[in-house]
Protein backbone atom coordinates (compact mmCIF):
# COMPACT_ATOMS: atom_id res chain seq x y z
CA UNK A 1 0.00 0.00 0.00
CA UNK A 2 1.51 3.40 -0.96
CA UNK A 3 1.83 5.51 2.23
CA UNK A 4 1.36 9.27 1.43
CA UNK A 5 0.53 11.79 3.95
CA UNK A 6 -1.59 15.41 3.79
CA UNK A 7 0.84 18.27 4.45
CA UNK A 8 2.42 20.24 6.72
CA UNK A 9 -0.43 20.45 8.99
CA UNK A 10 -0.24 16.22 9.36
CA UNK A 11 3.58 16.25 9.96
CA UNK A 12 2.92 19.46 12.59
CA UNK A 13 0.81 17.07 14.49
CA UNK A 14 2.71 14.08 14.27
CA UNK A 15 6.12 15.89 15.20
CA UNK A 16 4.67 17.52 18.04
CA UNK A 17 3.10 14.10 19.17
CA UNK A 18 6.57 12.21 18.68
CA UNK A 19 8.27 15.03 21.05
CA UNK A 20 5.66 14.55 24.05
CA UNK A 21 5.85 10.83 23.81
CA UNK A 22 9.39 10.97 23.72
CA UNK A 23 9.39 13.14 27.08
CA UNK A 24 6.36 11.07 28.52
CA UNK A 25 8.86 7.76 28.47
CA UNK A 26 11.93 9.02 29.32
CA UNK A 27 10.08 11.25 32.70
CA UNK A 28 8.58 7.79 33.69
CA UNK A 29 10.76 4.96 32.70
CA UNK A 30 12.73 4.77 36.68
CA UNK A 31 9.01 4.75 38.25
CA UNK A 32 7.62 1.81 39.22
CA UNK A 33 4.56 1.99 36.27
CA UNK A 34 3.77 -0.35 33.60
CA UNK A 35 3.51 2.26 30.59
CA UNK A 36 1.08 2.08 27.74
CA UNK A 37 0.71 3.67 24.66
CA UNK A 38 -2.78 3.85 23.40
CA UNK A 39 -3.66 4.73 19.53
CA UNK A 40 -8.05 4.61 19.34
CA UNK A 41 -7.98 5.58 15.51
CA UNK A 42 -5.26 3.88 14.30
CA UNK A 43 -5.45 3.63 10.53
CA UNK A 44 -2.97 1.86 8.33
CA UNK A 45 -0.49 5.00 7.51
CA UNK A 46 -2.37 5.82 3.99
CA UNK A 47 -3.60 9.27 2.96
CA UNK A 48 -6.13 9.98 1.00
CA UNK A 49 -6.54 14.09 -0.15
CA UNK A 50 -9.73 13.17 -1.25
CA UNK A 51 -12.82 13.61 0.52
CA UNK A 52 -14.98 10.40 1.19
CA UNK A 53 -18.30 9.90 0.40
CA UNK A 54 -19.05 8.61 4.27
CA UNK A 55 -17.61 11.80 5.38
CA UNK A 56 -20.06 13.49 3.87
CA UNK A 57 -18.91 17.44 4.00
CA UNK A 58 -17.01 17.40 6.98
CA UNK A 59 -12.98 17.07 7.00
CA UNK A 60 -10.74 15.59 4.14
CA UNK A 61 -9.98 12.36 4.92
CA UNK A 62 -6.70 10.66 6.34
CA UNK A 63 -5.47 7.82 8.36
CA UNK A 64 -2.88 7.07 11.11
CA UNK A 65 -0.39 4.79 10.86
CA UNK A 66 2.09 7.75 10.81
CA UNK A 67 1.24 8.10 14.69
CA UNK A 68 1.32 4.20 15.26
CA UNK A 69 4.82 4.04 13.69
CA UNK A 70 6.01 6.82 15.76
CA UNK A 71 5.17 5.56 19.41
CA UNK A 72 6.61 2.32 18.05
CA UNK A 73 9.97 3.69 17.23
CA UNK A 74 10.32 5.44 20.31
CA UNK A 75 13.08 5.20 22.32
CA UNK A 76 13.05 4.44 25.88
CA UNK A 77 9.66 2.84 24.59
CA UNK A 78 6.48 1.52 26.38
CA UNK A 79 5.74 -1.65 27.71
CA UNK A 80 2.23 -2.06 25.75
CA UNK A 81 1.06 -0.58 22.60
CA UNK A 82 -2.78 -0.65 21.93
CA UNK A 83 -3.94 0.20 18.33
CA UNK A 84 -7.37 0.26 17.60
CA UNK A 85 -9.53 0.61 14.07
CA UNK A 86 -12.88 -0.05 13.34
CA UNK A 87 -11.92 -0.70 9.54
CA UNK A 88 -11.05 -4.28 8.95
CA UNK A 89 -8.82 -3.18 6.03
CA UNK A 90 -6.51 -1.05 8.44
CA UNK A 91 -6.38 -3.83 11.06
CA UNK A 92 -5.26 -6.29 8.15
CA UNK A 93 -2.25 -3.46 8.07
CA UNK A 94 -1.82 -3.37 11.22
CA UNK A 95 -1.12 -6.84 11.99
CA UNK A 96 0.95 -6.47 8.94
CA UNK A 97 2.94 -4.17 10.59
CA UNK A 98 3.14 -6.20 14.34
CA UNK A 99 5.47 -8.35 12.39
CA UNK A 100 8.04 -5.95 11.83
CA UNK A 101 8.27 -5.27 15.57
CA UNK A 102 8.82 -8.46 17.19
CA UNK A 103 9.69 -7.32 20.65
CA UNK A 104 7.10 -5.28 21.35
CA UNK A 105 4.01 -6.02 23.01
CA UNK A 106 1.40 -5.31 20.18
CA UNK A 107 -2.57 -4.98 21.20
CA UNK A 108 -4.73 -4.93 18.21
CA UNK A 109 -8.45 -4.63 18.41
CA UNK A 110 -10.87 -3.85 15.89
CA UNK A 111 -13.85 -1.93 17.87
CA UNK A 112 -15.66 1.36 17.86
CA UNK A 113 -13.16 4.11 19.39
CA UNK A 114 -16.44 4.74 21.66
CA UNK A 115 -16.91 0.91 23.10
CA UNK A 116 -12.77 0.61 22.71
CA UNK A 117 -11.84 3.57 25.10
CA UNK A 118 -13.99 2.94 28.24
CA UNK A 119 -12.90 -0.93 28.09
CA UNK A 120 -9.09 0.10 27.93
CA UNK A 121 -9.73 2.63 30.76
CA UNK A 122 -11.54 0.22 33.11
CA UNK A 123 -8.81 -2.67 32.70
CA UNK A 124 -6.07 0.23 34.11
CA UNK A 125 -4.72 -1.04 37.32
CA UNK A 126 -2.93 0.89 39.83
CA UNK A 127 0.56 0.81 38.49
CA UNK A 128 -0.49 1.78 34.89
CA UNK A 129 -0.08 5.14 33.13
CA UNK A 130 -1.02 5.43 29.63
CA UNK A 131 -0.28 8.00 26.88
CA UNK A 132 -3.37 8.48 24.60
CA UNK A 133 -3.83 9.90 21.42
CA UNK A 134 -7.25 9.88 19.73
CA UNK A 135 -7.03 11.58 16.56
CA UNK A 136 -10.72 10.75 15.25
CA UNK A 137 -11.18 11.04 11.34
CA UNK A 138 -14.10 13.04 11.30
CA UNK A 139 -16.87 12.98 14.15
CA UNK A 140 -16.62 9.84 15.07
CA UNK A 141 -15.71 10.36 18.97
CA UNK A 142 -18.06 11.11 21.18
CA UNK A 143 -17.90 13.88 24.04
CA UNK A 144 -18.89 10.78 26.79
CA UNK A 145 -15.57 9.07 26.01
CA UNK A 146 -13.61 12.06 27.66
CA UNK A 147 -15.42 11.44 30.80
CA UNK A 148 -14.15 7.98 30.95
CA UNK A 149 -10.41 9.12 30.50
CA UNK A 150 -10.83 11.76 32.99
CA UNK A 151 -11.54 9.49 35.41
CA UNK A 152 -9.20 7.38 35.41
CA UNK A 153 -6.67 9.76 36.81
CA UNK A 154 -3.73 8.05 34.84
CA UNK A 155 -3.82 8.79 31.26
CA UNK A 156 -2.29 12.23 29.22
CA UNK A 157 -4.53 12.66 25.95
CA UNK A 158 -3.67 14.06 22.85
CA UNK A 159 -6.66 14.91 21.68
CA UNK A 160 -7.48 16.49 17.85
CA UNK A 161 -10.46 18.26 17.97
CA UNK A 162 -12.02 19.05 14.91
CA UNK A 163 -13.37 22.30 14.80
CA UNK A 164 -13.64 22.40 11.23
CA UNK A 165 -16.43 20.28 12.13
CA UNK A 166 -18.29 22.10 14.43
CA UNK A 167 -18.16 25.18 12.09
CA UNK A 168 -19.49 23.35 9.06
CA UNK A 169 -22.53 22.02 11.17
CA UNK A 170 -23.20 25.01 13.07
CA UNK A 171 -23.76 27.89 10.32
CA UNK A 172 -22.89 31.37 10.98
CA UNK A 173 -26.92 31.57 10.95
CA UNK A 174 -28.79 30.04 13.38
CA UNK A 175 -31.62 29.40 11.48
CA UNK A 176 -30.07 27.58 9.05
CA UNK A 177 -28.88 24.44 11.63
CA UNK A 178 -29.64 21.39 9.67
CA UNK A 179 -31.97 19.40 11.82
CA UNK A 180 -30.43 15.94 11.12
CA UNK A 181 -27.38 17.33 12.23
CA UNK A 182 -28.51 18.17 16.22
CA UNK A 183 -27.60 14.67 17.35
CA UNK A 184 -24.07 14.82 16.18
CA UNK A 185 -23.33 18.31 16.95
CA UNK A 186 -24.96 17.46 21.17
CA UNK A 187 -22.59 13.67 20.58
CA UNK A 188 -19.73 15.99 20.10
CA UNK A 189 -19.99 18.65 22.50
CA UNK A 190 -21.64 16.55 25.72
CA UNK A 191 -24.52 19.01 26.23
CA UNK A 192 -27.78 19.32 24.42
CA UNK A 193 -27.07 22.77 25.31
CA UNK A 194 -24.84 23.85 22.87
CA UNK A 195 -27.27 26.14 20.68
CA UNK A 196 -27.32 28.22 23.72
CA UNK A 197 -23.83 28.83 24.13
CA UNK A 198 -22.48 28.82 20.95
CA UNK A 199 -25.52 31.61 19.01
CA UNK A 200 -26.53 34.81 20.18
CA UNK A 201 -28.89 37.54 18.81
CA UNK A 202 -28.22 39.00 16.17
CA UNK A 203 -26.06 41.86 16.09
CA UNK A 204 -27.80 45.35 14.18
CA UNK A 205 -26.02 47.71 11.94
CA UNK A 206 -25.95 51.31 13.23
CA UNK A 207 -28.66 52.72 10.98
CA UNK A 208 -30.87 50.65 12.21
CA UNK A 209 -29.68 51.09 15.77
CA UNK A 210 -31.21 54.87 14.66
CA UNK A 211 -34.01 54.43 13.51
CA UNK A 212 -35.29 51.38 15.66
CA UNK A 213 -36.05 48.87 12.77
CA UNK A 214 -34.83 45.68 13.81
CA UNK A 215 -37.61 43.47 11.80
CA UNK A 216 -34.73 42.22 9.39
CA UNK A 217 -32.63 40.73 12.16
CA UNK A 218 -34.28 38.51 14.33
CA UNK A 219 -32.44 35.08 15.07
CA UNK A 220 -29.23 34.34 16.15
CA UNK A 221 -25.54 33.84 14.50
CA UNK A 222 -22.74 31.53 15.96
CA UNK A 223 -19.73 32.88 17.39
CA UNK A 224 -16.63 33.51 15.51
CA UNK A 225 -13.87 30.53 15.62
CA UNK A 226 -11.87 32.33 18.39
CA UNK A 227 -14.86 32.73 20.51
CA UNK A 228 -16.07 28.92 19.56
CA UNK A 229 -12.19 27.51 20.84
CA UNK A 230 -12.51 29.00 24.11
CA UNK A 231 -15.93 27.91 24.46
CA UNK A 232 -14.19 24.08 23.57
CA UNK A 233 -11.44 24.63 25.81
CA UNK A 234 -13.54 25.34 28.50
CA UNK A 235 -15.63 22.47 28.57
CA UNK A 236 -12.52 20.13 28.19
CA UNK A 237 -11.54 22.52 31.10
CA UNK A 238 -14.14 21.20 33.14
CA UNK A 239 -13.53 17.34 32.44
CA UNK A 240 -9.56 17.27 33.15
CA UNK A 241 -7.55 18.60 35.32
CA UNK A 242 -5.27 20.28 33.29
CA UNK A 243 -5.91 21.43 29.65
CA UNK A 244 -2.73 23.27 27.75
CA UNK A 245 -3.64 26.11 25.49
CA UNK A 246 -4.44 24.04 22.12
CA UNK A 247 -2.38 24.59 19.16
CA UNK A 248 -4.42 25.35 15.71
CA UNK A 249 -3.37 23.01 12.80
CA UNK A 250 -4.54 25.48 9.64
CA UNK A 251 -4.44 23.99 5.74
CA UNK A 252 -4.30 27.19 3.11
CA UNK A 253 -4.79 29.45 6.64
CA UNK A 254 -8.18 27.53 7.49
CA UNK A 255 -8.25 26.19 10.92
CA UNK A 256 -8.82 21.77 10.76
CA UNK A 257 -8.04 21.16 14.17
CA UNK A 258 -7.04 22.11 17.77
CA UNK A 259 -4.64 20.02 18.83
CA UNK A 260 -5.10 19.77 23.00
CA UNK A 261 -3.20 18.17 25.75
CA UNK A 262 -5.63 17.27 28.05
CA UNK A 263 -3.98 15.59 31.62
CA UNK A 264 -6.17 13.72 33.86
CA UNK A 265 -3.58 13.39 36.81
CA UNK A 266 -4.68 15.43 39.42
CA UNK A 267 -1.51 16.10 41.18
CA UNK A 268 -0.20 19.56 40.69
CA UNK A 269 2.99 18.39 40.30
CA UNK A 270 2.09 15.78 37.19
CA UNK A 271 0.14 18.43 35.29
CA UNK A 272 2.60 20.73 36.46
CA UNK A 273 5.41 18.56 34.40
CA UNK A 274 3.13 18.11 31.60
CA UNK A 275 2.77 21.94 31.44
CA UNK A 276 6.05 22.63 31.05
CA UNK A 277 6.33 19.55 28.35
CA UNK A 278 3.89 20.77 26.34
CA UNK A 279 4.84 24.31 26.04
CA UNK A 280 8.66 23.88 25.39
CA UNK A 281 7.44 21.54 22.57
CA UNK A 282 4.65 23.71 21.15
CA UNK A 283 6.66 27.39 21.46
CA UNK A 284 8.93 25.24 18.26
CA UNK A 285 5.39 25.06 16.43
Amino acid sequence: MKHTFGGLWTQEKLQVLEKYLQFYATALKNQPFTLHYVDAFAGTGSHDPKVKSSQGEIIPHEDFQGSVTTALNIEPGFHHYHFNDLNPDHIRELRALKVNYPNKNIHITEKDANSFVPEFCAALGKKDRAALFLDPYSTQLNWATLKYISATQKIDLWLLFPISAITRMTPKDGAKIRPEWRKTITRLLGTDKWEQALYRPKSLPPMDDLFGDQSNHDGTERLNVDELEVWVTKRLRETFHYVAKPHRLTNNNRLLFLFYLAVSNPKQQAWRLADRAAQSILKNH
